[in-house]
């Protein structure tokens, strides 16, 4: 059997060897808080009441937000526009995205019809390993191994 020393040694005390405030009861914790959360708002009723009189209230508060309204409406509406400047850039940026498709839409269609085999008679594809370019299909068909010689860099006959 363990004696009280060795307990206290570990750590462990029994309920008669504890300090006198670990012993109180749940609600007396309780109504402790209570009593601080009440002490803390009778303080800030103090000391509003020390700052606006009761008597002079209504004309310094009346005064104050006089005072104020110019600066709460520029912090009111600096809010809203950081609230909203994601939302408009992002709108903007898809406006300008859709207008640069279109435009770049426009100008492939019309390269396509006049540069690209409309005038010359051939008729072109996409070239393969190569991203936006484009080679007549005949020589393509006529030489592929040459082709892709060019495209690893090997010296050949490859003519475009």
């Amino acid at each position: 059997m363990t004696t009280t020393l060795q307990l206290k040694l570990r750590g462990i005390f029994l309920t008669d060897d504890l300090p006198e405030n670990l012993t109180n009861p749940v609600g007396d914790i309780f109504s402790n808080i209570i009593s601080a959360i009440t002490t803390f708002f009778q303080y800030l009723t103090d000391l509003f009441n020390q700052t606006f009189p009761p008597e002079k209230r209504d004309e310094q508060i009346h005064w104050l937000l006089h005072g104020a309204t110019p600066y709460l409406i520029g912090a009111a509406v600096l809010i809203t526009c950081l609230c909203c400047c994601s939302c408009l850039l992002s709108c903007i940026s898809c406006i300008f995205r859709g207008l640069y498709n279109v435009v770049c839409s426009f100008f492939r269609c019309i390269r396509s019809c006049l540069c690209c085999g409309a005038r010359s008679g051939r008729r072109m594809m996409k070239a393969p390993g190569r991203p936006s370019m484009r080679l007549p299909r005949s020589a393509f068909e006529g030489n592929p191994r040459g082709y892709f010689r060019d495209l690893r860099g090997q010296p050949n006959n490859f003519v475009y």
